[in-house]
């Protein structure tokens, strides 16, 4: 009885810690990785599994400049995000970006991809 007891209390202790150790991944992008675009999209967006905080949002170009976006990532934790684009000229970018989990956790992503022009 008591092995039953110890083994009914492990399990609820997995069972509960799980959701604490699930991070937010992304679910859709609107550019694919590694997508070549004849033009940009006028907006990047992005959606996660949950709730998550966007900390920050860096486009570069392929010299690794960082090409200047007029966006403020928001202050609440939301599972999409809708990033304007400038014009970009032909050539390779790439998306970076940091959120935060509930938890404070920080998790990188990005997304590379080539306008044809």
């Amino acid at each position: 009885m008591k092995r039953l007891v110890m083994a009914i209390a492990a399990a609820a202790l997995v069972t509960l810690a799980t959701p604490a150790l699930a991070h937010t991944t992304v679910r859709e992008t609107n550019i694919a990785e590694n997508a070549t675009l004849a033009r940009a999209p006028a907006t990047f967006t992005i959606v996660f599994s949950g709730a998550t905080g966007l900390a920050n949002i860096t486009l570069t170009d392929s010299t690794g400049c960082v090409v200047a976006l007029n966006y403020t990532p928001p202050r609440q934790m939301t599972s999409s995000f809708a990033i304007p684009l400038p014009a970009l000229t032909p050539g390779a970018y790439t998306l970076a970006w940091r959120t935060i989990a509930h938890d404070g956790h920080a998790m990188p992503g990005a997304v590379h991809f080539t306008i044809s022009g």
